[in-house]
């Protein structure tokens, strides 16, 4: 497959994944490359706007790149779709506990205003965001690597996954440790360690960027073992380093 960086959650970190992105682009100097997010772009962290804002410019700056949709994503998707003003409040409600809020508060509206007009709102505002979200992937696949947010479920083939589940599935899948149709390069769960971790048959790239100040990118250049490159806002500036992933195989 072509060089590939494929980033874990990010959760309205924008300066971390700013960071991130200039030290890929050093990395990969002039090789063309893509850039797969691996969803949960949004929520939680404070500047989920101006992530999906670098997100977008990826994509168009980098051909082949690609945005997978992650659950918080299609919490926001639901929230947008609602068709009634009570289908709006059971939205939110779903939404906003789990991150929404800020992400409302990086668009600029407070959640005490009425769930109706910040829906019509956004539509309105920031039409190219809502456009990236609804033509986002849900898999992505190479010849020897599978990329989704979540995971998949280990008793079915690539060809009958059901995207819902690649982005809610968890512990049917973490615990499979048999082997799968190809190595699933996944986020959605936050590793233990706030490492990226390898095991026989899967890639685990949620280092948990809004807790930890990790976010990480696992990078697959052909036949050599995969590299990781993550950052580390505990000291004076954000740094990014390789890492080296904690091996469970």
């Amino acid at each position: 497959m072509p060089l590939t960086y494929a980033i874990g959650d990010i959760h309205g970190r924008r300066d971390l994944l700013e960071t991130l992105l200039a030290a890929i682009r050093a990395d990969m100097g002039d090789r063309d490359a893509r850039i797969i997010f691996l969803g949960d772009i949004i929520d939680r962290g404070p500047e989920s706007r101006q992530c999906l804002d670098l997100v977008i410019l990826t994509l168009e700056r980098h051909p082949g790149s690609k945005l997978i949709l992650g659950n918080h994503e299609e919490f926001m998707l639901d929230f947008l779709d609602a068709a009634t003003t009570a289908e709006h409040e059971t939205a939110a409600h779903r939404w906003l506990p789990n991150g929404g809020s800020e992400t409302l508060m990086s668009y600029g509206f407070a959640d005490t205003v009425g769930f109706d007009a910040i829906a019509r709102q956004l539509a309105d505002d920031v039409p190219d965001h809502i456009a990236t979200l609804r033509e986002a992937n849900w898999m992505v696949e190479s010849d020897g690597h599978v990329f989704v947010h979540g995971g998949i479920d280990p008793h079915l083939p690539l060809a009958e996954q059901d995207p819902k589940t690649t982005r809610w599935i968890r512990e049917k899948f973490l615990k499979f440790t048999g082997p799968l149709p190809k190595i699933v390069v996944h986020g959605h769960t936050m590793t233990d360690a706030s490492l990226p971790e390898l095991y026989r048959n899967r890639i685990a790239l949620d280092t948990g960027a809004v807790r930890s100040g990790h976010l990480t990118c696992g990078i697959f250049d052909g036949d050599t073992p995969p590299r990781f490159l993550a950052t580390d806002d505990h000291g004076r500036a954000i740094e990014v380093s390789e890492i080296r992933a904690l091996d469970y195989r």
